[in-house]
């Protein structure tokens, strides 16, 4: 570890200049990309969790997340949230959880190795439409992601299986107003972003400086970059001289696998509840792997077009987002919703609680 970071900071005070230049292109992503994408998710599911809204979900989805995944089901609300909205969402709603006791140790820790996964809008839009011009490529590199989460789930059930504990599920939460909640959630949600982006900027400099001394195949260098830093390897391999299969399946491993880059978010907010990195660390991978596998037989099956234009650079990948525009108007919306009744309904929670008081101070 030492030798990392002397290497890291030594290539830093060399490659001044191009080290800032590295450093602008990341803060771009965060802004054009990250930001936009993850902060109103970050805030939608903080809202969620703290307002009990999981326990309805725990008991439309008890039936099927207890049998496939050995989870009770308030971890429903991770896997699904994670899967909407992207790295690191569906590991900070799983600590969430924990904190608020919804979920036991066990459970936390068979859920992290399977419910932080890549969000449609990255893939979808960003890969599909805009690396490689094809919302169909798009479509199959997300099946094969989901895919792929699933199975690590099903394989991950028989972790510490006997310490199962059912019945933290019906643990409620604190009773607090909507302006507690949202004070809440509004604060560790600027918390988790900061977090995002300053790992992105750390591993996509630390990545792009070392790849600049390293003489190996180009495919091969935006692989290993992508190892750290996954967006940056996306586009490398995206843009490499290999037949298109081969790309979708290093993609989708890339993809699978997130990077250092994300797995530093996700161990900076594991640390503060004490859950073991192991099944996390081994679930990535196993995520990383199955997904190349499973994109090259649907490739096989499929078999899809790349379309005729394709990125350039990194900054690029924003353009996917304008693309899918009506994906993105539906998902703000669809939050808007929920995040509405959520208000709603604990609007009047508060009514039929002040009522049920005025009655009981009206018969003293």
């Amino acid at each position: 570890m030492y030798i990392c970071i002397l290497s890291v900071t030594v290539l830093i005070i060399i490659n001044g200049e191009q080290s800032i230049v590295y450093a602008k292109n990341a803060l771009n992503i965060c802004y054009d990309v990250i930001i936009p994408s993850l902060f109103p998710f970050f805030i939608c599911s903080g809202l969620l969790v703290y307002s009990g809204f999981c326990e309805s979900v725990a008991k439309l989805c008890r039936p099927i997340m207890a049998p496939l995944f050995n989870i009770n089901g308030s971890g429903a609300a991770a896997f699904v949230l994670g899967i909407l909205s992207g790295y690191p969402l569906g590991a900070v709603t799983t600590c969430q959880l924990y904190e608020s006791r919804y979920l036991s140790q066990s459970e936390a820790e068979r859920l992290l190795a399977f419910c932080n996964n890549s969000g449609p809008l990255f893939i979808l839009g960003s890969v599909g439409i805009s690396l490689y011009s094809s919302p169909k490529i798009g479509i199959l590199l997300y099946a094969a992601h989901i895919l792929s989460s699933l199975t690590v789930g099903i394989i991950f059930r028989f972790y510490k299986r006997r310490d199962y504990h059912a019945l933290t599920a019906e643990i409620k939460n604190p009773d607090r107003t909507i302006g507690e909640i949202f004070s809440i959630v509004l604060k560790n949600s600027i918390q988790n972003i900061f977090m995002v982006c300053a790992a992105i900027l750390f591993f996509s400099v630390a990545a792009n400086l070392a790849m600049q001394y390293i003489h190996i195949t180009p495919w091969i260098k935006s692989a290993l970059t992508g190892l750290m830093e996954f967006v940056t390897g996306t586009v490398g391999i995206a843009k490499s001289p290999l037949i298109l299969p081969y790309k979708l399946a290093l993609s989708s491993l890339i993809v699978g696998f997130a990077g250092l880059s994300v797995h530093v978010q996700v161990m900076s907010v594991v640390a503060r509840h004490e859950l073991s990195l192991k099944p996390y660390i081994i679930g990535k991978a196993l995520h990383g792997i199955i997904a190349a596998v499973y994109m090259y037989i649907i490739y096989l099956i499929a078999k899809p077009a790349v379309g005729v234009f394709n990125a350039g650079t990194s900054l690029d990948i924003c353009g996917g987002f304008a693309i899918g525009s009506v994906y993105v108007m539906f998902t703000v919306i669809s939050l808007l919703l929920i995040v509405l009744s959520v208000v709603v309904w604990k609007l009047l929670c508060e009514a039929k609680a002040l009522k049920r008081q005025l009655l009981n101070a009206g018969r003293r």
